[in-house]
């Protein structure tokens, strides 16, 4: 089932272990970009644990349970649940790559004790604290905030700055705003084309769609509450449109409760460069000016977002009704996180999909800056409930067509279990979708999915056809014949010459014109079972 032809994001439905192992033979050392959000372990049904699984990825898995917080091995339970799953994840993982775990306190020391392991201490990034929420009940300590722990592959490969897809809105806006000031010298003129600007671009723009005022000397701006000192014990003095002046002076706007954050000197120089709205009530209290020219989209270690967003963004999608997935991660979080640790162009993992957040968030980063960046989902469901497909397809299917987001995604299975007599049963649209998911030629950028030739059945990056013969175990020999027809049919759609074919015998000698690859020994070599026994195993996904 596909939303998009033949689109290059993928969701799968799946144990995200096996999945991540079948995948590696296509999308080894190629993820630019991993964001997790795995269980907390809080001890509600949040966590199920396979003592068979952790032997088998591939083992029913009919022995789960939930972990409960009277469970003694709970954390032995969550470490042996999340190594291997990093471990194959570092292996995905571009040298340049980037991962982004969320997580609370419950896991956070033995999470970076665990990837201190993995991916070795040196190449820890940080860690950002995520604050989400307001707690008002009465307690020792108001838990507000959760923590995303980022780690590099090789943190010499990564870039010493990152900088967000907002910086290039930012220049974008200001090369508009310089383009109407030679345009015109007249103040009003420039604020009401700008507004007209920005009001135009607003879901281009996302958030510096703020920048709506205009400044006649260091132009757009928006208002910001800034001049408030956060706790008590703040300078104490009197602002007005000439400067700083007595508390008592009539000429004084209302002061903040906590007094102000600068000294008087430092807001006096504010004044007079001209920062500070003034508003037109005295009994209000000044805000500064934030300029566009000044702002910088850098991750910080400090991210104050309301946690509701995502399942809000649910809502919006489903109905006000929709309770179905309470705790999804808001679509401007993920954005940030991606935006930021990956180009316009990043292969983007997420193998605990939960909602499809970050499915809407790589779709929505490539509507705002052109991007052609690429997601893989991986869900499981929790139970009974197959998440992947009640969920995530329908969710990003909705989100493509009411913000009309570019790009489409395939929706795969995990099906039966193949062996090198199970490959030989099948039928040929499904040894067909099996080439075309483990060809190593399409690395990185994936095969792209041929339908209705007689021969050809998809192409790489490169404009390589994929060709197979297939008319059972028995009768699918690669001749002359069947090579000559199958250049001729790439050709005919675009292809180049050079020919990869498939098929179980092969009469003649390879030539540059083409490759033979043996069923099923190619395909098992490419999911990494080169020397296949008869209960060796592997995950086939079926469209």
């Amino acid at each position: 089932m596909s939303h998009g032809e033949q689109s290059p994001n993928l969701v799968i439905e799946g144990d995200n272990l096996q999945v991540m192992v079948s995948l590696q033979s296509q999308y080894s050392d190629t993820v630019d970009v991993v964001y997790i959000d795995p269980p907390y372990n809080r001890g509600g049904n949040d966590f199920r644990y396979s003592d068979a699984r952790y032997k088998d990825p591939d083992a029913d898995a009919s022995d789960a349970v939930y972990i409960t917080n009277e469970d003694g091995g709970r954390h032995t339970k969550w470490l042996n649940y999340m190594a291997p799953r990093l471990v194959t994840i570092q292996r995905l993982m571009a040298d340049h790559g980037v991962v982004f775990v969320s997580i609370n306190d419950i896991e956070l020391g033995r999470l970076l004790m665990l990837m201190d392991e993995v991916f070795d201490e040196s190449n820890r990034i940080g860690v950002i604290a995520w604050k989400g929420s307001a707690d008002n009940n009465r307690s020792r300590i108001a838990m507000e905030h959760e923590y995303i722990v980022c780690y590099a592959k090789s943190i010499k490969k990564v870039a010493n700055q990152w900088t967000t897809p907002n910086d290039e809105v930012r220049d974008a806006l200001l090369e508009q705003y310089d383009a109407i000031c030679l345009e015109t010298d007249i103040y009003d003129e420039r604020k009401k084309r700008w507004a007209q600007l920005v009001k135009a671009n607003k879901e281009a723009v996302g958030r510096l769609g703020n920048y709506t005022e205009l400044d006649p000397i260091n132009g757009p701006y928006q208002s910001a509450r800034r001049v408030h000192n956060p706790k008590p014990g703040g300078y104490r003095y009197g602002v007005c449109e000439d400067g700083v002046v007595s508390a008592s002076d009539p000429r004084a706007y209302a002061m903040p409760l906590n007094g102000y954050r600068f000294k008087p000197e430092t807001m006096e120089r504010h004044i007079q460069e001209g920062r500070i709205v003034f508003p037109k009530n005295r009994g209000q209290i000044v805000q500064m000016k934030d300029f566009l020219v000044d702002y910088r989209g850098s991750l910080r270690s400090v991210i104050e977002l309301d946690a509701r967003a995502g399942a809000y963004r649910l809502k919006s999608l489903f109905g006000k009704d929709f309770d179905g997935f309470r705790n999804a991660k808001p679509v401007e979080l993920i954005e940030m996180l991606v935006g930021a640790a990956g180009g316009k162009d990043a292969l983007v993992l997420d193998c605990f999909a939960g909602s499809g957040t970050t499915g809407e968030a790589v779709l929505q980063l490539n509507k705002r800056d052109g991007g052609s960046r690429k997601f893989l989902l991986i869900e499981e469901g929790n139970g009974e409930d197959l998440y992947a497909r009640t969920l995530v397809v329908p969710r990003l299917r909705r989100a493509i067509e009411v913000d009309a987001l570019p790009g489409g995604f395939t929706f795969l299975a995990t099906g039966k279990q193949l062996d090198r007599k199970a490959i030989l049963g099948l039928e040929r649209d499904k040894i067909a979708a099996l080439i075309c998911q483990t060809d190593r030629s399409g690395v990185r950028t994936g095969i792209r999915a041929i339908t209705g030739k007689q021969w050809v059945i998809g192409a790489n990056q490169r404009g390589e056809a994929l060709a197979l013969v297939w008319q059972g175990p028995t009768n699918s020999r690669v001749d002359v014949d069947a090579i000559n027809a199958a250049i001729a049919e790439a050709r005919e759609i675009g292809l180049t010459a050079k020919l990869q074919i498939y098929g179980t015998t092969c009469t003649i000698s390879e030539t540059s014109a083409f490759t033979f690859k043996q069923i099923p020994d190619e395909i098992l070599l490419n999911l990494n079972l080169e020397d296949p026994e008869e209960d060796d195993v592997v995950s086939f996904y079926g469209t």
